[in-house]
C-alpha cells in the first residue's frame, strides 16, 4: 500500500478556453472541479491504475466537506485531519498547447493541526510500503513538518518519498527520505546550481546535481525535466528516460503522474523510469489533474539511456 500525505490540499477548478484575452471577458468551453494537491493527485493516479493507496490530508470548512465528497465519489481511501480553516481553491486555465496555473496560498496549520497530521500518518503507515509527502506547505507552517512526516513513515517501517519545494524541501532532505522527486527548478534551488534551459546540457547538469544530492541523502533522486523526460540517480544508477514529444493538453498533473509511475513501476530502476516517464507523458494529454494514465501510457516508446554514475561533484 502507498500512503500519500498532502499538507496543503486543494479543490482544483479547470477551465478550457480557445484563447485567453487578458483584460477582457473570457468564456470557458468546459469547467471541471476535482480534489487535488500533489499527494492527492499521486494517489488518484495510482488508484486508477489499480494500486492500493490511501491519502492523509488536513481540511476544514465547506471546501473541506466538498473535498471529502469528491474523494468519496472516487472511492479513494482517505483520512481527513480536521482544521479550523477552509481548503484552498486553485485554478487551471487550459489553452491549446499551454497551461496556466493559479495556486492559492492556503491557510496556516496550527501546531495542533501539524501534530494531528503526523499522528495520523504514523497510525496509517503501519504496513504501508511507501509514505509519500507531496506538495507545498501552507503559509506560516513550520518547514520541518515534511521532515516529521518522513520520520513518522520511517518509524512505521515504510520507505519514504518527498516531492516538495523551498524551505520544506530543504528540511525534508535533511530528514533523509529514500526518494526525493524535485523538478529541475527545485533541484537547482536545493543544490545552488544554475541549469541550462533544455536538451542534453540540462540532462547532464541535472544528472550531476542529482548525484551530489543522492550522495548527501543516501537515497535516490528522481528529477522531472518536462519535455526532456526525467533523470534517476542513486548509488548504483544514473539513468535518463525520454518519450517522443507530444502537444500537451494540460501539464498541471504531469509531475505527479511521473512520481506515481515510479512508485508503481516494479523493482528494476530502468523499468521504473520507463513507466514513470510514460505516465507523466500520458498525463499531459488529459484535461484533468489526474486520471487513468496507465491505460493510455506506452512505456515501450520511452528511451532509457544509461549515463554512467559520475564522480561526486563539489
Amino acid at each position: 500500500m502507498i500512503l500519500t500525505v498532502t499538507p496543503n490540499p486543494s479543490l482544483d477548478r479547470t477551465y478550457a478556453l480557445t484563447t485567453i484575452r487578458f483584460g477582457e471577458l473570457n468564456r470557458a468551453g468546459t469547467d471541471t472541479l476535482e480534489a487535488s494537491g500533489k499527494g492527492v493527485n499521486v494517489a488518484r493516479t495510482l488508484l486508477a491504475a489499480g494500486v492500493r493507496t490511501g491519502v492523509v490530508l488536513p481540511a476544514g470548512g465547506p471546501e473541506g466537506a466538498q473535498l471529502n465528497t469528491l474523494l468519496e465519489a472516487e472511492g479513494l481511501t482517505h483520512r481527513i485531519v480536521p482544521t479550523g480553516t477552509p481548503v484552498r481553491t486553485n485554478v487551471t486555465l487550459l489553452e491549446p498547447g499551454r497551461t496556466t496555473k493559479i495556486n492559492a496560498p492556503g491557510h496556516p496549520l496550527t501546531p495542533a493541526d501539524a501534530d494531528a497530521l503526523v499522528a495520523a500518518v504514523e497510525d496509517l503507515a503501519l504496513g504501508a510500503d511507501w509514505v509519500v509527502c507531496s506538495g507545498s506547505l501552507p503559509p506560516r507552517t513550520p518547514a520541518d513538518l515534511i521532515g516529521r512526516v518522513v520520520e513518522a513513515g520511517r518509524r512505521s517501517g515504510a520507505l519514504t518519498a518527498v516531492d516538495a519545494s523551498g524551505a520544506a524541501l530543504v528540511a525534508a532532505t535533511e530528514a533523509g527520505p529514500d526518494l526525493l522527486a524535485p523538478n529541475a527548478e527545485e533541484l537547482g534551488e536545493l543544490t545552488g546550481r544554475a541549469f541550462p534551459p533544455g536538451g542534453r546540457p540540462l540532462v547532464r547538469a541535472a544528472l550531476d546535481a542529482a548525484h551530489s544530492l543522492a550522495a548527501d541523502t543516501g537515497g535516490g533522486v528522481l528529477v522531472s525535466l518536462g519535455p526532456d523526460g526525467a533523470v534517476w540517480v542513486d548509488a548504483e544508477n544514473a539513468l535518463h528516460g525520454v518519450a517522443p514529444p507530444v502537444t500537451p493538453v494540460n501539464t498541471a498533473g504531469a509531475g505527479d503522474a511521473l512520481l506515481a509511475g515510479w512508485l508503481a513501476g516494479g523493482m528494476d530502476p530502468a523499468l521504473r523510469l520507463r513507466t514513470a516517464v510514460a505516465w507523466g507523458t500520458a498525463a499531459c494529454l488529459l484535461a484533468s489533474t489526474a486520471g487513468d494514465v496507465a491505460a493510455t501510457a506506452d512505456p515501450q516508446r520511452v528511451q532509457i539511456h544509461d549515463l554512467g554514475v559520475p564522480a561526486a561533484g563539489p
